[in-house]
């Protein structure tokens, strides 16, 4: 039997978490919720064995949720002024990336690129076209333990000015043939280039998995 890879035990990890999760969600018999919950610290246990991320981490991640799992969602805004990107600079890595985050309950799409490019870069912005949608953990070499999907939203400068925020060290706009090290667990340098050509022709569809 062939040798199974980290991300063939990770699907299957995600896989029964989902279930049981669901399973805590709709089941009445105290008895199911106890197989479930056992299913559910089953799968935290694979995903801590092959994943570099602790125990405490992922089972905040997992079982704060309620109810049937799905994605969760990312936004990233680009903004070009230029033809220079801006990008800020974490705090958590000291690595660049553009403005953006985890989208948030009650929120439209356009309000959380606003929001969160004016607290992490102090610009004011309007979201002016969505340039791709993908599946995050299909462009990364080390996958999270649960699904995202990004959304990139590109947005134009209304007023503001650069200013670091809580998360973010520091704001600037650059070359993309001299960009400064990436947050690549954020984003990726062939994405920006992705996300560069759209805003370079306009007639180009937008990315998608």
């Amino acid at each position: 039997m062939s040798e199974q890879t980290p991300d063939h035990w990770l699907s299957i990890a995600k896989k029964i978490n989902s279930i049981a999760q669901s399973g805590l969600a709709f089941t009445k018999d105290k008895f199911d919720r106890e197989r479930y919950t056992e299913l559910q610290n089953l799968s935290i246990e694979i995903l801590n064995h092959i994943t570099d991320i602790d125990r405490g981490k992922l089972e905040f991640v997992f079982n704060r949720d309620i109810g049937y799992q799905t994605p969760k969602v990312g936004v990233r805004a680009i903004i070009f002024r230029d033809d220079k990107i801006l990008l800020v600079k974490e705090r958590m890595d000291g690595k660049w990336c553009p403005p953006g985050g985890y989208a948030d309950t009650g929120m439209l799409p356009s309000e959380i690129a606003i929001n969160e490019v004016k607290e992490e870069s102090g610009f004011d912005v309007k979201p002016i076209r969505i340039l791709g949608l993908i599946d995050y953990n299909k462009h990364q070499a080390r996958p999270f333990p649960f699904d995202i999907y990004q959304l990139f939203m590109a947005c134009e400068i209304t007023g503001g000015e650069a200013r670091a925020g809580l998360e973010t060290s520091d704001v600037g706009f650059f070359d993309m043939d001299n960009l400064p090290v990436l947050s690549d667990r954020r984003v990726t340098k062939e994405q920006l280039l992705k996300m560069y050509e759209l805003y370079k022709d306009k007639q180009l569809d937008p990315i998608f998995d």
